[in-house]
């Protein structure tokens, strides 16, 4: 390379001495007739060299080859290239070989004579790999590029250039080519890299089934390749990208094949195979590791997203798809953990295994992984859970059998044996009861009730009760029973179970003759009142004779103040108390309120009770329960009437809060119609617009704004600008006020009624203009004017004193930027100037028909400053905008001033060159051919010129839209301002950004230095190279099913 670049200094040295071109001025240029002529015609036929051991003979063929390989078009100038290149290729050992290998192949490859190409590629490879056999060194820099474009070369499937497909003409494929060893060698080490590369191509081109074929072949060929885990993990992505998920799996799963634990003592399995390429086995790990887990994790996400979708939108196929999805998850996660047992996620995996076999409705197996996670010893903090799936999923394997007839459980107890004494003989229990029964007992056992989330002890231990009563283990059922109905009767813990278990021992004790037994039961029963129900029950009517025996009339009026008492002490306890203690107890108050009301709904304390309840409620996040306790509220406490003002008031209060809450409540869970129902209910309602209690006003004011707002969400706008215009007259806040003004204005604009709207927002600005915290509504209001003009149809000049409106209106509201009303106004501001480049674009140099070159090059400089200051002008009508401060316009400014010089450049760089009058009389005296080589010698002189004019133009292009680029990336902005900065900045090139950031620091020290690389982005289909530590998706919870 030495030499070649001492060639490449001679040459340029022979230009700098030529007497035809001078440079004394580069305002001038001055002309010297040439001092030679004469044309070469077949230059190469038995050429040699003038002196045979001449030192640049390898150069200057290499340069002559380049001449006409750059000539490409001409007639025959890859064939001529060829030849001058070919005048290396007769001595391997010539220091410029290898690169005339390279561009023999390409030009072959240019010439779409593939054959050729690919055999000189091929050569350029094995070439390579000698010399670094016989150096020890890297053989050719080029080496990669030629197995690249040896894949692209086999993939190309129009090698006749006819436009239509080979394969359609009955050619071979790229597949078939790839082995045809007249192409390529079959039996080099690099012909594996050749069919990789193919399959790249393909999958690039997202011709998957093709790059799976190709790469499978390769791998049946080469099974011990360094490279294929890497390559079995191309073909897993191919099979995902193509929808084929079973092959993926499959894929994915055979990576494992690849690690050392598959090879034993097996010599010739690919690990052994592969000592010497330590990173290699490495990836390989890594794959076979990251692509069990990550296949588990996409197909677990993947389902649920797809069964919340189904419950959402009722829609069966998509939980079908759900359920395949968590039946590939299941699949992936057991080979992870078969492959990887002692992974510090094991016990998270295998509870992620359960849980996508339980929702693929695997329930057999879901039932056995969920009671290894319960039983394991590594942790517990599924435990709750995964006891708890054990016990439903068995419970689906027995509804399943239920349907299909297979299993029938009892519903009524064996019949009692005569006695004496009578007894009842046991009745044996089907193995799928018991194994249900053991799950409950496990659950009752390990899981204590802090950890019961579900609330389902209690229903177990009933359940496991209720089993042994109706198989006939009546003992072990009656000690079960009492416990559950001591616990039962009454409390927090009491529910209809408790009543059950209270029949179920009086019938044991009716059937087996106890009567002590029975008059015990029946005594306490009516001791201690058993309520049965911690929350909402049947209300009794204890003055209904058919209730006179009912437990509950016996003791109603005590028990209720005792419980109204004792409820409201709890959710003062609640209001002191914090986390999961705060949350039971306002879970415990509000039962106990509930149950109260329930036991007596017409005392005087039950609107508050029920109040106070739903709030409890909402404050454990039970919202859907606290809106059915405000839904009771209206229902229950609305035709009530108080008996003096003051308690018609808190009444009214009452209900004021249950509509809000109601409404509040169902705009937050998206039912906007429940709630724009409430907040019309409680804004409309005369009951409370002619209240005078502060709390009501301040919700019905509420309730105006926020139904207006709902209305507007739904596109109502006649709707909202109604329940605005009501929330505006008599809104307290000024803020508030101001706002529903504005909104008045902006539903009509948004109705598209362009007159209303533009009547509106000047009424809006008209009262709000002098107001100073109203500075940004103004300048929006003007905006939006500016809209309606532009929608509406008005004249040009209409509009964009519309658009100056707004500008004008931004510097008088005070508004600082950066700000939303500086966003308007730099809109309108850009929009102002952004004419004048559009006109710009067809900037040209047009010089006339000089009459000297003087005129010539006066012209021409005429021209260049003319156009250099229209592109100025336009630079300095966007400055404005940048003084806003809006992200968006800037970069936008940034990209119309790299384009006017862009523009200009582009002018300079296209001027045609004319051979002024009286150089043309002079030339006329010369042969043909002298006057072609001046004409050429001149044009490329003043061609030279022009381009040195050109590169601090473009420079000052290249710098506005780095600029540009560096303001999106830090603002992680894109649109089509950063993309056209992007893109023109790609066409430039590393070297000349780099070149031309630099001159903008020279005469800008603030000019942040350029970093290579920094503009790219990746080719189309392509990413971007991540980080090596990035890491998998975080495993899913029980919470985001």
């Amino acid at each position: 390379l030495a030499d070649q670049e001492a060639a490449e200094d001679a040459a340029a040295d022979g230009e700098e001495d030529s007497p035809v071109l001078t440079h004394e001025d580069e305002d001038e240029i001055e002309l010297t007739p040439p001092t030679g002529e004469g044309v070469y015609s077949d230059p190469y036929a038995g050429c040699q060299p003038v002196q045979a051991d001449a030192e640049f003979q390898s150069e200057t063929w290499f340069r002559i080859g380049e001449f006409h390989f750059d000539a490409y078009g001409a007639t025959h100038a890859l064939e001529m290239s060829i030849s001058a290149y070919e005048k290396i290729l007769g001595d391997p050992e010539d220091r410029n070989y290898n690169l005339a290998l390279y561009k023999v192949a390409w030009a072959y490859y240019r010439a779409s004579r593939y054959p050729e190409a690919i055999n000189h590629f091929a050569r350029l490879v094995q070439w390579s790999d000698d010399e670094h056999r016989r150096t020890g060194r890297a053989g050719s820099e080029l080496r990669p590029e030629a197995v690249q474009y040896l894949g692209i070369s086999f993939a190309y499937d129009d090698w006749d250039e006819n436009m239509i497909p080979d394969p359609d003409e009955g050619q071979p494929t790229g597949f078939i080519r790839v082995q045809d060893a007249a192409l390529l060698p079959q039996d080099q080490e690099w012909t594996a890299e050749v069919y990789f590369e193919l399959g790249n191509v393909y999958f690039e081109e997202n011709k998957l089934p093709e790059a799976i074929e190709v790469w499978r072949l390769a791998l049946d060929r080469w099974p011990n390749h360094a490279r294929s885990p890497e390559i079995t993990n191309l073909i897993a992505r191919a099979y995902t990208r193509n929808q084929e998920m079973e092959e993926a799996i499959n894929y994915r799963s055979a990576l494992g094949e690849f690690g050392p634990s598959a090879c034993r003592e097996d010599p010739d399995c690919w690990w052994n195979q592969n000592v010497d390429h330590p990173s290699e086995q490495r990836r390989a790990e890594q794959l076979a590791e990251n692509a069990l887990i990550n296949t588990a994790v996409h197909y677990h996400q993947e389902a649920q997203t797809l069964r919340r979708r189904c419950i959402e939108q009722q829609a069966p196929e998509l939980c079908e798809q759900a359920g395949a999805s968590y039946g590939l998850a299941a699949r992936a996660y057991r080979q992870y953990i078969q492959q990887y047992p002692n992974n510090p996620q094991a016990y998270e995996l295998r509870y992620n295994l359960a849980d996508a076999l339980y929702w693929s409705e695997d329930y057999e197996n879901a039932a056995i992984e969920y009671a290894a996670v319960r039983d394991s010893n590594l942790d517990d903090s599924h435990l709750s859970e995964a006891a708890r799936r054990v016990v439903e999923s068995l419970k689906r394997i027995i509804d399943t059998a239920v349907a299909a007839g297979s299993l029938t459980p009892r519903t009524d107890p064996p019949e009692v044996q005569p006695g004496p004494p009578p007894s009842v003989m046991p009745v044996a229990m089907p193995e799928l009861l018991q194994r249900m029964a053991q799950a409950r007992e496990i659950y009752i056992a390990r899981v204590s009730d802090r950890d019961d989330s579900e609330n389902v002890r209690e229903a177990y231990d009933y359940n496991n009760a209720l089993l042994l009563y109706l198989y006939g283990y009546w003992p072990q059922a009656k000690e079960r029973f009492e416990r559950i109905f001591d616990e039962r009767c009454d409390g927090p813990n009491a529910d209809e179970t408790g009543q059950v278990a209270w029949a179920n021992l009086r019938n044991m004790a009716v059937e087996l003759g106890q009567d002590e037994e029975l008059e015990r039961l029946a005594n306490e029963y009516n001791t201690r009142a058993c309520p049965f129900a911690p929350g909402e029950v049947a209300a009794v009517d204890c003055s209904d004779a058919a209730n006179a025996e009912h437990p509950r009339c016996l003791v109603m009026g005590d028990l209720n103040a005792l419980r109204y008492r004792r409820a409201l002490e709890i959710y003062r306890q609640a209001e002191g108390a914090s986390g999961e203690e705060q949350r039971r107890l306002y879970e415990e108050s509000a039962t106990v309120l509930v149950q109260a009301v329930n036991d007596n709904p017409n005392d005087p304390q039950a609107p508050v009770a029920l109040e106070y309840a739903a709030t409890a409620l909402e404050r454990t996040s039970r919202f859907e329960s606290a809106a059915r306790l405000y839904q009771r509220i209206i229902d229950e406490v609305g035709p009530r009437r108080g008996a003096d003002s003051a308690e018609q008031g808190r009444l009214d209060a009452i209900m004021a809060n249950a509509y809000f809450r109601l409404a509040y409540n169902a705009n937050r869970f998206f039912d906007f119609d429940r709630a724009v129902q409430n907040y019309q209910q409680l804004a409309d309602s005369p009951r409370f617009a002619s209240s005078t209690d502060p709390a009501v006003v301040e919700k019905r004011e509420d309730g105006l704004i926020n139904a207006a707002i709902i209305l507007e969400r739904q596109q109502n706008y006649t709707g909202a600008i109604a329940y605005y215009r009501r929330a505006a007259g008599i809104m307290r806040d000024p803020e508030s006020q101001r706002n529903a003004y504005y909104r008045i204005a902006e539903m009509m604009f948004k109705q598209r009624n362009w007159s209303g709207a533009t009547r509106e927002m000047r009424s809006f600005i008209q009262r709000y203009q002098r107001d100073s915290d109203a500075g940004e509504l103004v300048v929006q209001a003007y905006w939006r004017i500016a809209e309606a003009a532009q929608h509406s149809g008005r004249s040009s000049s209409q509009y964009h004193s519309a658009l100056q409106d707004v500008v004008s209106a931004f510097s008088r509201s005070g508004q600082e930027p950066a700000s939303l009303a500086a966003e308007f106004a730099a809109h309108a501001k850009f929009i102002l100037v952004d004419g004048a480049i559009a006109e710009f674009e067809g900037f040209a140099v047009r010089p006339g028909r000089p009459a000297t070159m003087t005129a010539y090059v006066n012209a021409l400089k005429q021209q260049i400053n003319a156009g250099a200051a229209q592109a100025q002008s336009i630079n300095a009508g966007y400055e404005p905008v940048f003084g806003y401060r809006r992200p968006g316009w800037a970069i936008a400014g940034f990209v119309r001033q790299g384009r006017a010089y862009e523009i200009l450049a582009r002018a300079v760089l296209n001027t045609p060159f004319i051979t002024p009058n009286d150089l043309a009389r002079q030339m006329r005296r010369l042969p043909p051919d002298a006057r072609d080589d001046i004409r050429l010698e001149i044009e490329g002189t003043v061609q030279g010129l022009l381009d040195e004019k050109t590169r601090p133009i473009e420079c000052f292009a290249v710098a506005r839209y780095a600029l540009a680029a560096r303001a999106a990336r830090a603002g992680n902005i894109d649109n089509e301002y950063t993309q056209i900065a992007t893109d023109r900045l790609q066409s430039y090139g590393e070297e000349r950004i780099a070149e031309c950031i630099a001159a903008a620091q020279a005469t800008d020290a603030s000019f942040q230095a350029y970093s290579a690389g920094e503009f790219a982005r990746a080719p189309r289909g392509r990413n971007l190279p991540m980080a090596a530590d990035t890491s998998p998706p975080s495993l899913s919870s029980p919470e985001s099913r």
